[in-house]
């Protein structure tokens, strides 16, 4: 119940952010320049945040950081909403979602495993409320554009794929962090303003 309730408490701001800003997000945000930058920023941050935690824990083994993190239904309605108002960044196109929860995991002082384990189980509720809001808002034309056998299949595969990515995310954020991450994004962004932007 705990758990459920700090889930609760991290998707509420997306929930009142993402209903009032959605149109001038689609406006305003699309363009592959605001999205290079994003891209751009996020390594940056991505690079200070791990920098800023590795100091924090020292050389403490990712076993010896789980011991002193909290266990994710022990965070405070603080905690989680700090993380979900990070998550609201993510509606910028080309921030990712994970990241930004699991920086704000960081920041709140889970280790990277918890860390990774709160974005997946906070992703699995915000990314199925935005799709039933995109579904009820353009349901008409999905139907008419889409196949629902495919649609399905490719959710199921998403789900899969999905388990199996966390798995193996979680083992490497808490071995190595989120550096090479960074510099992916950095290449990511040179490439989509160089074909894109220029």
């Amino acid at each position: 119940m705990r758990l459920a309730r700090n889930l609760i408490a991290a998707f509420l701001p997306a929930a009142v952010i993402g209903l009032l800003l959605n149109s001038w997000i689609e406006e305003n945000l699309f363009s592959p320049g605001t999205v290079a930058f994003a891209l751009f920023a996020g390594g940056l941050l991505m690079l200070g945040v791990e920098y800023w935690r590795r100091r924090k824990v020292g050389h403490l083994s990712p076993e010896e950081q789980d011991a002193q993190s909290q266990d994710i239904d022990q965070l405070n309605l603080k905690q989680c909403l700090t993380i979900g108002f990070l998550q609201c960044v993510a509606m910028w196109p080309g921030t990712s979602r994970s990241m930004m929860t699991i920086v704000g995991g960081y920041l709140v002082g889970l280790s990277p495993r918890r860390a990774a384990e709160f974005s997946f189980l906070l992703g699995l509720i915000t990314l199925t409320a935005a799709s039933v809001y995109k579904s009820l808002k353009d349901g008409r034309e999905m139907v008419q554009a889409l196949d629902f056998g495919p649609v399905l299949f490719g959710c199921f595969v998403a789900l899969i794929a999905a388990f199996l990515s966390v798995r193996w995310l979680i083992g490497y954020l808490s071995r190595h962090g989120l550096a090479l991450f960074a510099w992916y994004r950095f290449v990511l962004a040179g490439l989509v303003f160089w074909f894109l932007v220029r």
